[in-house]
C-alpha cells in the first residue's frame, strides 16, 4: 500500500466518524457539499475512501471539520499580482484579489444558520479561496505564445462541451482555398482570453495615469469582473457549429450560435451528450467552480455564475421572447459586475474577440499582420458623471468602455488611424477570404445539399451538426443523405463532390453596382437571410434552382446559389470613443462633426463593406461543358432576367416575352435539349404538374421557359 492510499483510508475513517457526529447539523451530505462549493456526491466519495481532496478542497474541508489529517502546511501568502522574486508577466493581473484568511478557527454551523438550499450561501462563498497566479497553467498557441489560465478555467476548457470547439474550423470552408486556415475556434477562444486580460491590464494602466494627472476616469475592471470577463472570453464562441456562419447566418437553416436555444443545448445539456467525467453539465461545472467569484448582491438575488456568463455572451432576443429578461435587468443594475463593460471587452466592436481573430485569421491564411499594442494604451473606463472621489472612483453600472481619442488640440490621430486600420483589415478579410468566389461556391453547394437533406427541419439539423467537426461534415451528412434520400439524391451528389473538392464554377454574378436599389432590395428580401431567422429564403433559393434546371433539362443538383444577408459586418465603426468630454460611437461622431476625425475615410470604408454584397450562381463543371457556350449564355439570361427580374431600362419586353424568346432560341441550338421542338404562343402551367418546388413560374412571377415548349424533352443530362 502506498503512502497516499494509506492516507486516503485514514481520512475516510476519520471523515466517516466526523460525519456520524455532525450529520444532524448538516442534514444531508449534499448540503455540506454545496456549502463547500464541490460536487454533490464528493462527500460520499470521501467517506467511502474513493478519493482524497485536493489541497484547495482540503483547506475548505478543514475549516469545517478540523480534522488534523487535512490541516494545511504553513505557507507564505502571496498577492494576486506578484510572487517573491518574480516579475509579473505581461498577462499578470493589475489588481489584487481579496486576500483570504486561512487560519480563522472554523465552526460547525448551528442549527439556525445551516443552509436550507443546495446552493452555497453568500457567506460561504466569500470564505472560498480564490485561485492565484501560482496555480495557473500555461498553454502555448500561435501568435501569443504562452497563455495562462486559472485552474477553474482549465476545468471549463476541458469540459466536453468546450472541447468540441477543437474540431470546428474558425474560418469554415475557407480552408478549401487557403489550405493553412485550419485553426480552430478553441485556439481562438484561448487567444481571446489572453487579449481580454491585456485589455483589463490596459484599463488599469490608463486609470493609474489619469490618477497621477488628476484627470477624470472611471473605476477600472474589478477582481470579480475580471474572472467573468475571462470566462466569457473563453466561452464566447461556445455555441458555434461546423461552418457556423454559413449554415446559420447565410442559409438560416438553424438558430444562431449565440441564441438562448443554442446555449441551452450546450449549458444545460438535457440529453447528456457533453457531460464531463463527473457527470456534470457545463452549467453545473461553472456554477460549482465560479460561485466563489459571484458578488454577494447577485447571490442574494438568486443569480448563479452560469447566468452571468450567459448574459455576457448571448444575443438578446425580443423582449417578449426573452426568458432571461428578469436576470438581464438585475445584471444591468449591478455595479459589482458591470454588464456593458464586460460585454464590450469580450465581444462588441474593438474587443478581445476581434483583436484575436483579426491577427489569428491573417496568420493562418499566410498573410501575417503584426499586433500593435498602441490601441491598448487608449482603452479606459469612462464614468457617466464626475466621481465623488476623483482619485478612487467607485464602479457604476452606467460606466462605459471607450477608446480615448484625446481632446483638442491634442487629438490622438494615431488612435484614429489604428481604428481605421482594423476596419481595413476586417474589410480585406471579408473581400479576400470570407467572400472568395471558390469558398462561396462550396458554401452554395453545401446550402443546397443540406436543404435537400433537412429542408426546414432545423431541429434535426442542429442535433447532427452540433455533434460533429469540420473534418466529418461532408461524410456524416452524405451517409445520412444516402440513408434518408437515396444514392441518387441531390444532397448525396453535392456532398460527395465536396468530399472530393469538385467545386462548382461561376455561372454568373450580379454585384451591388449591377442592380438598381429597388431591385437589389427585392432580391435581398426574397433570397437573403433577414434580421429574423426564417426558412423562406432557403426555400426560395431551392425553388429557383429547380425551375432553372427543369427549364434547361439539366441534371438535378447542377446549380447552386449564394445570396448573403444585407449586413456586411462593419461594426468596428460603432466603437465608442471619447473626444474631450463627449462620448459617442465613432460613426455617429463623424456624422455629427462632418468627418472631422477620419476626413471621410470611415464613411468610405462603410460604403465598401456594403458594396461587398453580390448574388452568385454556380454550375457543375461537367454540366457546363455538356450544355455548351450558347446554351450557357441563354441560361445566364434566364438567371438575370427571369430568376432575378433584372431588366435593363432599354428592354421593353415583358418577362413573358423574354421567357418565350429564350424558348425559341433553345429550339434552334443543336446542343439544346429543346432543339427542333415547337414553341407555344401562351405558356401551359401544367408543364410542371407533379413537381414539388417548381410551380411553373419563377419566384418574381415570370413564366417558365418549359411552359412554352411543346412535347416532353429527352431525359435530363442526356
Amino acid at each position: 500500500m502506498n503512502a497516499r492510499s494509506s492516507k486516503r483510508e485514514i481520512f475516510a475513517q476519520e471523515m466517516k466518524k466526523w460525519w456520524e457526529e455532525n450529520k444532524d447539523a448538516w442534514s444531508t451530505q449534499k448540503k455540506l457539499a454545496a456549502h463547500l462549493a464541490i460536487g454533490k456526491s464528493t462527500i460520499g466519495d470521501y467517506i467511502r475512501g474513493v478519493s482524497f481532496p485536493s489541497p484547495t478542497i482540503a483547506g475548505k474541508l478543514y475549516e469545517v471539520t478540523q480534522l488534523d489529517i487535512l490541516k494545511p502546511e504553513p505557507r507564505m501568502h502571496f498577492s494576486e499580482n506578484t510572487l517573491q522574486g518574480q516579475v509579473p508577466t505581461k498577462e499578470s493581473d493589475s489588481v489584487n484579489e481579496h486576500s483570504i484568511q486561512r487560519d480563522v478557527k472554523p465552526k460547525v454551523p448551528e442549527e439556525k444558520s445551516k443552509p436550507d438550499v443546495d446552493t452555497p450561501t453568500a457567506e460561504s462563498v466569500q470564505a472560498s479561496p480564490h485561485s492565484t497566479v501560482a496555480e495557473r497553467q500555461e498553454f502555448f498557441i500561435p501568435i501569443f505564445g504562452f497563455v495562462w489560465l486559472y485552474p477553474e478555467e482549465v476545468q471549463v476548457l476541458n469540459h466536453p462541451a468546450v472541447q468540441r470547439l477543437g474540431r470546428i474550423n474558425q474560418l469554415g470552408l475557407a480552408n478549401l482555398v487557403y489550405r493553412g486556415a485550419t485553426h480552430t475556434r478553441l485556439e481562438h477562444s484561448i487567444g481571446t482570453v489572453h487579449i481580454a486580460q491585456r485589455m483589463i491590464n490596459a484599463v488599469h494602466h490608463t486609470a493609474d495615469k489619469a490618477r497621477k494627472r488628476n484627470e477624470r476616469f472611471g473605476a477600472p475592471v474589478q477582481p470579480l469582473e475580471k474572472r467573468f470577463i475571462r470566462l466569457g472570453a473563453l466561452l464566447h464562441d461556445i455555441g458555434h457549429i461546423v461552418s457556423g456562419h454559413t449554415i446559420e447566418d447565410e442559409m438560416c437553416l438553424i438558430c444562431e450560435h449565440d441564441s438562448d436555444e443554442r446555449l441551452n443545448a450546450l449549458f444545460i445539456d438535457t440529453e447528456g451528450v457533453w457531460k464531463d467525467k463527473d457527470s456534470l453539465s457545463l452549467e453545473q461545472l461553472i456554477d460549482r467552480e465560479f460561485q466563489r467569484y459571484l458578488p454577494k448582491d447577485l447571490i442574494e438575488k438568486e443569480l448563479v455564475p452560469s447566468d452571468v456568463v450567459r448574459l455576457l455572451i448571448r444575443k438578446r432576443p425580443k423582449a417578449e421572447e426573452d426568458t432571461f429578461l428578469d436576470k438581464q435587468k438585475i445584471m444591468a443594475e449591478s455595479s459589482d459586475i458591470r454588464l456593458n463593460i464586460c460585454r464590450d471587452i469580450i465581444g462588441n466592436t474593438i474587443c478581445a474577440d476581434l483583436l484575436d481573430y483579426l491577427h489569428r485569421d491573417w496568420y493562418h491564411i499566410g498573410k501575417v499582420r503584426t499586433f500593435d499594442d498602441r490601441i491598448l494604451q487608449y482603452m479606459e473606463i469612462c464614468p457617466e458623471e464626475q466621481p465623488v472621489d476623483k482619485q478612487n472612483p467607485v464602479p457604476k453600472n452606467t460606466d462605459k468602455f471607450v477608446i480615448n481619442i484625446g481632446k483638442s488640440p491634442k487629438i490622438r490621430t494615431d488612435a484614429v488611424s489604428q481604428i481605421l486600420e482594423f476596419l481595413e483589415w476586417r474589410y480585406q478579410l471579408a473581400e479576400s477570404v470570407l467572400f472568395h468566389r471558390t469558398k462561396l461556391a462550396a458554401e452554395a453547394m453545401l446550402d443546397r445539399a443540406l436543404y435537400d437533406l433537412w429542408g426546414t427541419d432545423s431541429e434535426s439539423a442542429e442535433r447532427v451538426l452540433l455533434r460533429i467537426g469540420d473534418d466529418e461534415l461532408f461524410r456524416v451528412c452524405r451517409e445520412l443523405a444516402e440513408k434518408e434520400n437515396g444514392e441518387d439524391s441531390i444532397s448525396v451528389k453535392l456532398l460527395r463532390a465536396l468530399e472530393k473538392r469538385q467545386i462548382f464554377t461561376s455561372l454568373c454574378t450580379l454585384s451591388y453596382y449591377d442592380l438598381l436599389p429597388d431591385r437589389r432590395r427585392k432580391i435581398q428580401n426574397h433570397y437573403s437571410p433577414g434580421p429574423e431567422p426564417s426558412s423562406v429564403p432557403g426555400a426560395n433559393r431551392n425553388q429557383i434552382l429547380q425551375v432553372l434546371e427543369s427549364d434547361f433539362v439539366m441534371t438535378p443538383g447542377s446549380l447552386a446559389m449564394f445570396c448573403p444577408g444585407v449586413s456586411m459586418k462593419a461594426k468596428v465603426a460603432d466603437v465608442v470613443i471619447t473626444v474631450g468630454d463627449e462620448v459617442n460611437k465613432f460613426s455617429e461622431y463623424e456624422d455629427q462633426m462632418q468627418d472631422l476625425l477620419a476626413a471621410g475615410h470611415l464613411t468610405a470604408q462603410i460604403m465598401r463593406f456594403e458594396r461587398l454584397w453580390r448574388v452568385h450562381f454556380f454550375i457543375d463543371r461537367v454540366e457546363r461543358k455538356r450544355i455548351g457556350p450558347r446554351v450557357e449564355k441563354l441560361l445566364q439570361d434566364a438567371v438575370t432576367k427571369l430568376a432575378l427580374d433584372e431588366l435593363h431600362s432599354y428592354e421593353k419586353d415583358s418577362p413573358e416575352t423574354i421567357a418565350r424568346n429564350i424558348a425559341i432560341s433553345l429550339t434552334t441550338i443543336e446542343s439544346s435539349p429543346w432543339y427542333g421542338h415547337k414553341v407555344r404562343e401562351e405558356p401551359i402551367m401544367a408543364a410542371y404538374a407533379g413537381m414539388e418546388a417548381a410551380t411553373g413560374m419563377y419566384p418574381f412571377g415570370a413564366p417558365s421557359i418549359r411552359s412554352y415548349v411543346e412535347n416532353e424533352p429527352p431525359k435530363s443530362g442526356s
